[in-house]
């Protein structure tokens, strides 16, 4: 379940990176105001990929950190 959940967060980012080239590459419309909608919500969608990824990224090196030293701890009761 925890792989599914991690697997999860690494691809959202991903996915609404590709949710901003879509709305930028198919945005063809002549009014002003729907481009300038469209482009913000590009912005916003780039700022949540970018948060996202951060997060995705803070768990893998949390999740790292945490075996290295479940790892460390073996070593040590090992050796007394």
């Amino acid at each position: 379940m925890k792989k599914l959940a991690l697997g999860l967060i690494c691809a959202l980012p991903i996915v609404l990176l590709a949710r901003v080239a879509y709305l930028l590459l198919f945005a063809s419309s002549p009014d002003p105001e729907v481009l300038d909608h469209t482009y913000r919500q590009a912005a916003y969608t780039i700022t949540w990929a970018i948060q996202l990824g951060y997060v995705a990224w803070l768990w893998l090196k949390w999740r790292g950190q945490k075996s290295g030293e479940a790892q460390a701890d073996g070593e040590r009761s090992g050796l007394r």
